[in-house]
């Protein structure tokens, strides 16, 4: 991952010299640094140049490298049913008043004093990350909800996909021998890097979820699917809501401080997900045994 995005960073950089400039990593600076947002188009650019570095490339070098074949190895080749897809996007739904839980649950951590100062560079990263998904997200136009969705759903769900489920999970799971612990690893590395302490818990949550998914269905395709359209619907309302079609923001859709109804999203998100574990365990012993197994 590391040499993959310093070769796919060189080469994007080399690229972008003719249609930014050379003072474009100057001018991405300014947007963090002050109110010039001349530098969010270059933003832009270079985070899509890292989803394809950091996660994609690796993702289909390590699979080819290891199998030969990379739709195989990431399970790229097996397409579930269309209620397959359907139950897992309700798992999302049914989930949000839960996730969002866990986030109030994680924002009231608050750390010792003697680690004060660890603290508050958790406090500044999420204030730098919180700032960087307002200016991603600050468009109005088409082309830019067009935009943000390629980078922030697409790109996003399907290469974060490929190495946490498709590789690491998998990893994991030969080397422990307990896919549970795979799924829990996988999640929490998932959540880790995307270096933000105050969405840790409920990243986990989700990458839990997702994990199962593709433990259950044997199809990388569902995950990247669910994580596709919780991202795509953070993006779209966020857009409804800056051209004024809709006044809520996502971080409020499902929040509820009623605990019958946290409750009742756990309750209705572990029942979609043993639904969906049902029906793989039925078209599995309707497939015979070579379903059974994630290999």
């Amino acid at each position: 991952m590391i040499a993959s995005f310093l070769l796919v960073f060189l080469i994007g950089f080399v690229i972008a010299i003719p249609i930014f400039g050379l003072d474009m990593l100057e001018s991405v600076s300014r947007v963090f640094d002050s109110d010039d947002f001349s530098g969010i188009a270059a933003l832009k650019y270079f985070q899509v140049v890292n989803q394809i570095g950091v996660f994609i490339v690796p993702a289909f070098l390590f699979a080819f490298l290891t199998r030969g074949n990379v739709a195989i190895y990431l399970k790229l080749d097996r397409k579930p049913s269309f209620w397959i897809f359907i139950s897992g996007l309700l798992v999302i739904f049914f989930a949000l008043p839960f996730i969002n839980w866990l986030i109030d649950i994680n924002n009231a951590i608050s750390l010792p004093e003697a680690l004060s100062g660890i603290e508050d560079w958790f406090r500044r990263k999420e204030d730098e990350a919180i700032k960087l998904t307002e200016i991603f997200l600050g468009t109005k136009s088409l082309a830019g909800l067009l935009l943000n969705l390629f980078m922030i759903a697409v790109l996003a769900a399907f290469g974060e996909e490929l190495i946490f489920r498709g590789i690491i999970l998998r990893l994991f799971r030969e080397w422990t021998g307990n896919v549970h612990l795979a799924v829990l690893i996988s999640a929490i590395l998932f959540s880790a890097l995307h270096l933000q302490f105050y969405g840790l818990i409920p990243r986990i949550a989700l990458g839990i979820l997702l994990g199962y998914l593709y433990v259950w269905t044997g199809s990388l395709w569902v995950p990247i699917f669910v994580h596709f359209m919780n991202n795509a619907m953070a993006v779209l309302i966020s857009w409804l809501d800056s051209i004024g079609l809709i006044e809520i923001s996502f971080e409020s859709l499902g929040s509820s401080d009623n605990s019958i109804i946290i409750a009742g999203s756990f309750l209705l998100t572990v029942t979609s997900m043993l639904v969906i574990y049902s029906l793989q365990v039925k078209r599995k012993q309707k497939k015979g045994p070579r379903e059974e197994a994630l290999e």
